[in-house]
């Protein structure tokens, strides 16, 4: 007979063990689920401030004037003076 209760007292903390690891399955699988939504939160608030970044690089290279820039737009005026020369000169 006590066979047959060890054998009971088994199964007994095989389903408590059972139900103790259904219970922590679901308690991680919402865990889980919750850090997918907040690294997809993450994730797209990252691509908003990599956009916004790239907008200061291009408004603050487009604002500030350095020594290049000046050159540049130099030549770019020369260019299209000489351009402007050419056409006057085809013209007539």
């Amino acid at each position: 007979m006590d066979y047959l209760q060890d054998i009971e007292q088994n199964v007994s903390r095989l389903v408590a063990a059972y139900e103790q690891a259904r219970r922590d399955n679901a308690a991680l699988q919402q865990q889980l689920s919750e850090q997918d939504q907040e690294l997809f939160a993450l994730r797209t608030e990252l691509k908003q401030r990599e956009a916004e970044l790239r907008n200061l690089q291009i408004a603050h290279a487009l604002t500030v004037d350095t020594p290049q820039r000046t050159k540049a737009k130099n030549h770019i005026r020369s260019i299209i003076a000489d351009i402007d020369k050419t056409i006057e000169t085809l013209k007539r």
